[in-house]
């Protein structure tokens, strides 16, 4: 199994290392400061392929036959639910600030954001859940 994981590795240093050479060629300047960036942020999506395609295969229980029925789901679609209102309400309020003060301003940072929220609204309320459940 310890062959398997360091597979799942191997394949994450490679797929994340070539997304960050990929995403370095792109820019007219600071290759390798872009290359390290999206290199680092790819190695979290790129061990979750490589785990699929070597440990996962390897493990020998079943999946759960009626996922929804589990207290993890319930707890995920709670979760979601709530942050997905929460993200539409902050959405909602920074479009009516925007147009109120008529301000023009660039679309990419305010998203990051609005996705970086969405993610920790998502496991703030994930982990509440399973605090109080547990």
């Amino acid at each position: 199994m310890l062959l398997r994981h360091l597979a799942a590795v191997v394949t994450a240093l490679a797929l994340a290392s070539g997304v960050g050479l990929l995403a370095g060629s792109f820019g007219d300047d600071q290759f390798w400061l872009r290359a390290g960036v999206f290199a680092a942020c790819s190695v979290p999506p790129a061990y979750g392929i490589g785990w699929l395609l070597f440990v996962a295969p390897a493990i020998p229980e079943g999946p759960v036959t009626h996922v929804e029925e589990t207290v993890e789901h319930q707890w995920w679609q709670e979760s979601a639910t709530g942050a997905f209102l929460d993200i539409i309400a902050v959405a909602g309020i920074a479009s009516f600030a925007l147009a109120v003060t008529d301000l023009r301003i660039e679309a990419q940072n305010p998203l990051a954001a609005l996705i970086l929220l969405g993610f920790a609204d998502v496991a703030v309320r994930f982990t509440v859940l399973r605090r109080r459940n547990a």
